[in-house]
């Protein structure tokens, strides 16, 4: 299995986030494919960039999409869109 970037793994996660809605830290480690600790520590990372947010309730954490979450989304699109043209991995 190819390993994946952590640019993409945001861009899974904010992209998920913003077409489908919040969700839990269990739901961002099988976005992202990762183990719990892991997606936790980048949720937390992601909090403190201001690209999600975590609200805690009584069914746990829930981790939603920022406006600064959604324009940092728009440009790895855009990222993305161009490492493409020009014949690179984007995975």
């Amino acid at each position: 299995m190819k390993k994946r970037s952590r640019a993409r793994i945001v861009y899974d996660i904010l992209n998920h986030l913003a077409f489908r809605g919040s969700t839990t830290i269990t739901g961002v480690s099988y976005i992202a494919r990762m183990p719990y600790d892991r997606a936790e520590e980048l949720v937390m990372d992601l909090e403190k960039r201001g690209l999600v947010k975590v609200t805690k309730t009584e069914s746990g954490r829930i981790v939603s999409i920022t406006d600064k979450g959604l324009k940092a989304l728009e440009d790895l699109e855009k990222a993305i869109k161009i490492l493409e043209k020009l014949g690179l991995d984007t995975t």
